[in-house]
């Protein structure tokens, strides 16, 4: 074998070594697996600390709302004496282009209040009090984001 073989051999193997680590490790270090993200959501009650939706934050249309993530996946929502109900599922990303993503569905009505939280979000971070999402299903000109923040009592 000829040295410049060698070292592109070696090379190789270094990287696919080095790719297969990193695959390995990330999926176990994450707190953005399907079990880890249904945990969090499912102890305590939320509110939604940002919403960016459309091009424009209308976090302020859902001040006062409590959501809470059951069993079973019922999502509720409660303001004052108004509570509505709906769906919240976790799963992994079946498209080619999120194949790692850990997806986060939302289903809730009625559709002229909670229009824009329904759907399929991305889970971009969990730290156990703050769970950041986004849907960027539209293309990059057209990125929203809803973070849900744990509320302590």
């Amino acid at each position: 074998m000829t040295m410049k073989f060698r070292n592109t051999f070696r090379f190789a193997l270094l990287m696919a070594f080095v790719i297969v680590t990193l695959v390995s490790c990330s999926s176990e270090d994450s707190k953005n697996t399907v079990k880890e993200i249904t945990n969090t959501v499912k102890e305590g009650t939320w509110k939604i600390g940002y919403f960016y939706d459309s091009g424009a934050d209308k976090t302020q249309n859902y001040t006062g709302y409590i959501f809470t993530f059951g069993d079973n996946t019922i999502l509720t929502a409660s303001k004052e004496t108004n509570t509505y109900t709906g769906q919240w599922s976790v799963g992994n990303s079946t498209s080619d282009d999120d194949l790692y993503s850990t997806i986060f569905k939302i289903s809730i009505g009625p559709m002229n209040i909670f229009e824009g939280l329904n759907g399929n979000w991305k889970v971009i971070e969990n730290t156990g009090t703050s769970l950041k999402l986004k849907d960027d299903s539209h293309g990059d000109l057209a990125i929203d984001y809803l973070n849900f923040e744990k509320i302590v009592q």
